[in-house]
């Protein structure tokens, strides 16, 4: 049976009926503040955490997420699903912040943590991977939510670390994680599994491939390459399972880009499932680029991401700027 996978579309509206359901029948004082995963559903934010959290039931989509302050913990309500004379409440988890907490309100009534801030609440629940893929859903191309950029990040850590310093108090658990994954993120990428793919290769040796980079073909036409290393002009796509219906259009597009003088590398959801199969991606774009510049870049065996960054100060060239590239 074909399982269904919910539009970030879809979410967000499910999500913001249970938030709006739940504000009619709360009675405090203020209005709830949504957070982490609560917060990325009324976000329209394309990433799932399921199974990044799947271990972590306070985190599950069927709780609402609320942080509060360290002067307004409601710890009653976590003991009260329900209250005398109302309907059953959804769960709730609650989170407490030692900073201001960053916010707007995606409907009338309903306010959450921004995207960024929503992202920092993660950084003390997630692998670096995964903080790394969630920074890049928030900035993709096409978003439900106010485009951002990477200033936007580094801007929000700036404000907590004065924060933090100003008021005499250890910076919040997560912010080292943060800012390792700064130096990951991407700006404009498409889907979690090109962010997947981009850290596969950075991880196995290969220097950071450019992300969309938009190629004009001899006929004038313009393209974007999921992942692209320009100076090899080696090619890297991956094919989801909406490209099925479309391979026609699919391999019309191949050939152009290889008859522009690209080398191609198609990578589809079967070939990149296990470690064996992400190896021997990374094998293959390597040695095209071995091919075409004479350096091989492969390691051994592939780094933890954290140590990403280090390798790319000490041995890779600067990132190139994100103009047109012209075959």
């Amino acid at each position: 049976m074909t399982r269904y996978f919910e539009t970030p579309q879809e979410r967000q509206i499910s999500q913001l009926q249970t938030c709006i359901q739940a504000e009619r029948h709360c009675r405090r004082a203020t209005a709830c503040i949504f957070t982490l995963t609560t917060a990325l559903r009324l976000l329209g934010v394309d990433w799932d955490p399921s199974d990044a959290v799947a271990s972590m039931p306070r985190l599950h989509a069927d709780k609402l997420q609320i942080v509060v302050d360290h002067r307004n913990n409601k710890c009653r309500d976590r003991r009260a699903p329900a209250r005398p004379g109302t309907t059953r409440l959804t769960p709730s988890a609650f989170f407490v912040s030692s900073i201001p907490t960053e916010t707007m309100e995606v409907a009338e009534g309903i306010t959450c943590t921004t995207p960024e801030f929503t992202w920092f609440m993660f950084s003390r629940f997630l692998e670096l991977e995964d903080l790394v893929i969630l920074g890049d859903a928030t900035m993709r191309r096409k978003t439900l939510h106010e485009t951002l950029t990477l200033d936007d990040f580094f801007e929000l850590i700036v404000r907590i670390e004065h924060y933090a310093h100003r008021n005499g108090i250890r910076p919040p658990k997560g912010i080292g994680h943060c800012r390792k994954a700064l130096e990951l993120m991407e700006e404009h990428t498409d889907s979690v599994m090109e962010s997947a793919l981009r850290l596969t290769l950075e991880r196995h040796g290969l220097p950071r491939p450019a992300v969309n980079l938009p190629v004009q073909l001899p006929d004038g036409s313009l393209i974007y390459l999921d992942l692209a290393f320009p100076d090899a002009m080696v090619a890297v796509e991956y094919d989801g399972e909406h490209h099925r219906a479309q391979w026609e259009q699919d391999s019309l597009r191949r050939f152009r880009i290889e008859e522009a003088g690209w080398v191609y590398v198609q990578v589809v959801n079967l070939g990149f499932i296990t470690d064996s199969d992400k190896r021997r991606v990374a094998e293959l774009v390597a040695s095209h680029i071995k091919e075409r510049t004479g350096y091989n870049y492969l390691l051994e065996t592939p780094i933890p991401p954290d140590r990403v960054p280090d390798k790319r100060r000490k041995v890779w060239q600067p990132r190139r700027p994100a103009n047109v590239f012209t075959s």
